[in-house]
């Protein structure tokens, strides 16, 4: 009896996965073809058709989770919140876009170019503080958010339940008492350890909190590699944060590792805090399919309006061009003296290495900043193949040793600063939405000039010519980690 069981088991596998077998070859090679018309470089398609006509059991599921760089659904969305809450939507599109493949300025400035060529507005009329490191910008944050008036809006791609992440908590439930309208977007996947009774409690109160989702929608299921990576705060639409901080304990160096997170944002007052809330809004229509009624559109700022000339930065994997590259390509392309480029993550394109290397053949001083300490280690090793890489251009990059490097900020000239979530890696340029800031405002240009030089003195050159890469294990790591550089 037993044999003739194990007879029918066996009978039953080989009628039952040979069909299997060629509904997963049929579909790796339809796969293969979308590939090559689809993903987004000519070596990319090459290496996933290769990989789904070899091995198609491991590498199909891996291609449509990983391969995709096209966001679905976002302005889609955008248009049917549109149809109606027109006032709210053409408020947005206003303080956002300009016309496509138009000049607006006059291009005499590296904020003029950069935002004719990402068709964003310029707007004046802003005062900046410059906040170095956690505890300065938690302690402006807190301190403006207990003074809020009317709503309170806040984006982060982490939110932590610990000793920071209930003071901000406990800060926004104090607005709910006052009547404040307190609306919160995170990331799922960044917010992944977030407790769930975090959220419970917020909600409980009163606060509007939303995932992004990213996974809206029957063809959005396998977009779990996109990310809201943005970090932005705006309060009554006149006042607004943007940097690279996510609210946890590590950026006040007081997480279990006890090491300090050395990090960038900006205070913002004035008109460019409504287009900073203009992002919001764009991704709150996103989560909620609805407008945000208390939004503030048309508040006349307190400032010389000739003063603070600046623009936002929004891009992501929804963007019809690569609005990320073209951001920093253009600051490289207006260079005349020096960039100066502060990231965490060392993984360019191709595109942005020849922008760099161009501006180095110009003799502008061109430097990176990268950290000595990794958080990832495959984007921290796939960094020593671009350094290297740089080093042939003349380009120097540097390794900064006090804690971990996180602040994302470029300098261009006494001309122009950009601060914001932007990384200087393949998963900021193409999968996750990100926003910068640019800012052309003398005083603010020289506190992130000082702030730069103190960081570079504290720091060591990394690529020096002729030197050693490091032992071959870490260049077989390195080697390896280049391989997936374009979802890191």
């Amino acid at each position: 009896m037993q044999i003739f069981d194990s007879l029918s088991q066996q009978s039953w596998f080989i009628t039952f996965i040979p069909p299997l077998v060629v509904l997963i070859e049929l579909l790796a090679i339809f796969s293969a073809f979308h590939a090559l018309r689809h993903v987004r470089t000519s070596q990319a398609a090459v290496a996933w058709v290769i990989g789904l006509v070899t091995i198609p059991f491991l590498v199909l599921p891996m291609y449509w989770v990983f391969a995709r760089h096209r966001f679905e659904g976002y302005r889609e969305a955008i248009r049917a919140v549109g149809e109606r809450h027109v006032q709210s939507v053409a408020s947005v599109r206003r303080e956002l876009v300009t016309d496509a493949n138009v000049r607006t300025t006059t291009l005499d400035t590296s904020l003029e170019y950069l935002a004719d060529v990402l068709d964003t507005p310029l707007c004046d009329g802003n005062a900046f503080d410059l906040l170095i490191d956690g505890s300065a910008f938690f302690e402006s944050l807190l301190q403006r958010i207990d003074a809020s008036e009317h709503y309170v809006y806040l984006e982060f791609y982490i939110l932590r339940d610990d000793k920071i992440g209930n003071q901000l908590a406990d800060a926004l439930l104090r607005c709910v008492k006052r009547g404040v309208v307190v609306r919160l977007l995170y990331d799922e996947v960044g917010c992944l350890r977030l407790p769930g009774r975090y959220i419970k409690r917020l909600v409980a109160a009163g606060v509007d909190v939303r995932a992004f989702n990213t996974r809206q929608g029957f063809v959005n299921r396998f977009q779990i590699n996109f990310r809201n990576h943005r970090k932005l705060v705006v309060i009554d639409g006149v006042t607004a944060w943007v940097g690279g901080l996510n609210v946890g304990d590590e950026y006040l160096g007081e997480n279990s590792k006890n090491l300090r997170w050395r990090d960038t944002a900006v205070a913002i007052r004035g008109s460019l805090a409504r287009k900073v809330q203009a992002v919001f809004a764009g991704d709150y229509y996103w989560a909620a399919r609805t407008d945000l009624p208390e939004a503030i559109w048309h508040s006349e700022p307190n400032i010389s309006s000739r003063s603070g000339l600046a623009a936002v930065c929004a891009t992501g994997p929804a963007d019809q061009r690569p609005r990320a590259t073209m951001m920093f390509a253009s600051a490289a392309a207006t260079a005349k003296h020096r960039l100066w480029i502060s990231t965490p993550y060392l993984v360019p394109d191709d595109a942005l290495i020849v922008a760099l290397s161009m501006a180095r053949a110009r003799g502008v001083d061109v430097r990176v900043l990268i950290p000595s300490i990794a958080d990832q280690w495959a984007v921290f090793l796939a960094g020593y193949y671009y350094e290297q890489q740089l080093a042939e251009f003349g380009i120097p990059v540097y390794r900064y040793p006090e804690g971990f490097l996180h602040q994302k900020c470029v300098l261009v000239d006494d001309d122009l600063v950009l601060i914001g979530s932007t990384n200087f890696d393949n998963r900021s340029l193409y999968l996750n939405f990100e926003l910068m800031v640019a800012i052309a405002e003398p005083k603010l240009i020289a506190d992130v000039a000082e702030m730069l030089e103190q960081d570079f003195a504290e720091s060591t050159l990394s690529n020096a010519s002729g030197e050693s890469l490091r032992p071959l294990f870490a260049r077989m790591g390195t080697a390896i980690a280049r391989l997936f550089s374009p979802v890191l």
